[in-house]
């Protein structure tokens, strides 16, 4: 019957990837291990257990690691821990998306992986029903964020616009043990917008050495008319309001951009995770008299968290 279920989980497993600040030991974590993205099995002090090659990505002992802002794919049936990570650290970044004044906030930053099946972290939560050959995909959920008119003086009279609840889907597939890509697709359906999105994103692992590794991404989004016009497009009530001319913006990429991630053990459970990100903002969008105007087509955010890890081992 173990044989059977071992099976079971081989074929439909899949890869477990994720954008949050630092990456997670695996189930013995008496020493600090540092897998950004690609784990690498740590092996059992108590049990003797045969080797495998790293390309074995289906072994039931491997756990895949986190990456910031980076979608979870899991595994229905495949047995894994539930992993908790939480942690804070500081955030140099604009007051707006587009703006170029910029801002040090504290950034929070929680990790939740639940039995490789539901994956949450600040990009929202993922659902992995199905998964095979290093593919997985399945619903996806997400909170954004408001923007307020006091945010920024620039933002005068264009109104707020709430918090969204957005929903759909995702896709993620691994290769050669070093390269990741995902993508997602969510439309508002609850506050400030009701649009469409899609997030495209390719990560690479540049190397490992030692407590310290590093990884580049590079990223795209593209925004429907709806989305567009809540965030860019200025209406004429909205031009009477502000003093900015009236502008009409339609559906689109919104930018390009990447990132660059480093992670560090620094003790037992802890990790230190700097990072900077770039955003190039296209012209369709970046020519709205909100950016043009008062903002900065070139969007840069920087910081670090410090994270703690807590890991609970679910008995069958």
């Amino acid at each position: 019957m173990k044989t059977m279920l071992r099976l079971a989980a081989v074929l439909l497993s899949g890869t477990t990837v994720l954008t949050a600040a630092q990456a997670f030991a695996q189930q013995q974590i008496d020493e600090p291990r540092l897998d950004p993205i690609f784990g690498e099995k740590r092996p059992s002090p108590t049990v003797d257990r045969p080797r495998v090659t790293s390309d074995d990505e289906f072994d039931q002992d491997k756990k895949w690691r986190p990456l910031r802002d980076f979608v979870g794919v899991f595994t229905f049936l495949a047995p894994s821990n539930t992993d908790l990570s939480i942690g804070v650290g500081p955030e140099y970044r604009p007051d707006y998306f587009g703006s170029d004044d910029f801002e040090w906030r504290a950034d929070p930053e929680v990790y939740v992986k639940f039995r490789n099946f539901v994956f949450l972290d600040n990009d929202g939560a993922d659902i992995a029903l199905f998964g095979f050959s290093g593919f997985s995909f399945g619903p996806s959920i997400r909170l954004v964020g408001d923007r307020d008119e006091d945010d920024n003086a620039a933002l005068t009279g264009l109104g707020d616009i709430d918090h969204t609840f957005e929903v759909g889907g995702f896709a993620a597939t691994k290769f050669v043990d070093r390269f990741l890509f995902r993508a997602k697709i969510r439309k508002g359906v609850v506050g400030g917008h009701d649009g469409l999105s899609v997030d495209a994103a390719g990560t690479f692992l540049l190397f490992r050495f030692g407590r310290v590794s590093t990884s580049v991404s590079g990223n795209a989004t593209w925004i429907g008319d709806s989305y567009a016009d809540t965030y860019f497009s200025v209406t004429p009530a909205q031009s009477a309001a502000s003093g900015l001319p009236v502008y009409d913006a339609g559906r689109g990429i919104r930018d390009v951009g990447g990132s660059l991630n480093a992670y560090i053990n620094i003790m037992k459970r802890w990790s230190l995770n700097p990072y900077v990100s770039y955003r190039y903002i296209l012209p369709e969008f970046a020519n709205t008299p909100i950016i043009e105007t008062y903002g900065d087509q070139n969007q840069y955010i920087a910081g670090f968290h410090i994270m703690r890890e807590f890991n609970f081992k679910w008995r069958d």
